[in-house]
């Protein structure tokens, strides 16, 4: 059986976005992260719709107010998953 036709291309990357794959691969290539990211946002799943809708939310907040928020959304996730191990 023949294998599926691949697609290459060039992409020019910023440093900072760069490092944060090489974080984020492991012992796995820089190929298979971005391919792996590509499909997951591809796909999508119930964190992507929650992301989608917050993001304008965030946008129209100052970057204090934004900075709050996050924190507290995180701080509330916390509770819910102590609260989700404890039944």
């Amino acid at each position: 059986m023949p294998k599926p036709k691949l697609y290459e291309f060039k992409i020019r990357i910023p440093p900072e976005l760069m490092a944060i794959i090489d974080d984020a691969r492991g012992d796995r290539s820089k190929n298979n992260q971005i391919t792996d990211w590509l499909w997951s946002k591809a796909r999508g799943d119930h964190a992507d719709q929650l992301a989608d809708a917050l993001r304008p939310v965030l946008a129209s907040l100052s970057e204090e107010d934004r900075g709050m928020f996050v924190a507290r959304a995180i701080s509330a996730l916390e509770i819910l998953s102590r609260a989700g191990k404890r039944k």
